[in-house]
C-alpha cells in the first residue's frame, strides 16, 4: 500500500518546474514503486470503497485505476479497448494449463488475433502429445504381452513321447514311431549293410 508520506517525500525531491506536470509526477511514481497494469487492472476490479469516502471519490478512484490500466498497455482507440474487454473475458475462460504456459507474457497480451492464435496453438500440441502418449502406451501393451507369451512357450514342458532307445519319432497320439532298421542283402540280417556284411569274403 502506498503511503501519502512516501509519495509526498518522492516528490519533493524534484524541482518546483515539475510540481505542476502530472505526466512527470506519474512516471515518477510508477517508476519508483513499480505499478504495472496488471496491478491498476486489480485496483480497478477489486477495489473496496471506504466508509469513510463518498461514493463521487470512491467512482473517482476506480475511473483512475482503469485509466491507468489502459494507459499502460497503451489502448487509445476504441477499437483497442474493445479487444481488450473481449481478450480479458477470453483469459477468464482459458484453461489453467495454458495460463502456465505462457504466463511470461499473460498479462502484455492485449490483442484478440494474437491470443486466439496461441490458444489454438497450445491446443493442437496438446492433442498430439496426448495423441503420442495414447500411442505409446499401446505399443507398450502389445509388447508387453508378446514377451510374456513368448515366456511362456519357453518354459512350457515337453510331453510328447521320445523314444531315444530305439531313435523313434513322437507322432501326433503321442505314440513313438519306430525307424526302419537296415537289412543286409548277403546275409538277410539286420543292423547293418551289405558293404559292412560279416561273412563278406574279402
Amino acid at each position: 500500500m502506498l503511503l501519502l508520506s512516501d509519495i509526498v517525500q518522492l516528490i519533493a525531491r524534484e524541482s518546483e518546474e515539475n510540481f505542476d506536470n502530472y505526466n512527470y509526477i506519474k512516471g515518477v511514481l510508477l517508476k519508483r514503486f513499480k505499478l504495472i497494469p496488471e496491478e491498476f487492472k486489480k485496483k480497478c476490479l477489486h477495489h473496496q470503497k471506504n466508509l469513510e469516502k463518498s461514493w463521487r471519490e470512491f467512482s473517482f478512484e476506480i475511473s483512475n485505476y482503469f485509466q491507468e490500466w489502459i494507459e499502460g498497455l497503451k489502448i487509445d482507440s476504441f477499437e483497442k479497448l474493445k479487444n481488450l474487454i473481449i481478450t480479458d473475458q477470453i483469459k477468464r475462460r482459458a484453461p489453467l494449463e495454458a495460463k502456465d504456459h505462457f504466463w511470461d507474457e499473460w498479462t502484455r497480451l492485449v490483442s484478440l488475433s494474437e491470443l486466439a492464435d496461441k490458444l489454438d496453438e497450445y491446443e493442437l500440441v496438446r492433442s498430439d502429445r496426448k495423441y503420442e502418449t495414447k500411442r505409446k502406451q499401446q505399443f507398450n501393451l502389445v509388447e508387453k504381452h508378446s514377451e510374456s507369451n513368448q515366456r511362456t512357450v519357453r518354459h512350457k514342458p515337453f510331453t510328447e513321447t521320445w523314444n531315444a532307445r530305439n531313435m523313434g519319432y513322437p507322432s501326433r497320439n503321442g505314440e513313438s514311431k519306430q525307424m526302419h532298421k537296415f537289412s543286409c542283402y548277403s546275409c538277410g540280417l539286420e543292423g547293418h549293410t551289405a558293404r559292412f556284411c560279416p561273412s563278406r569274403v574279402p
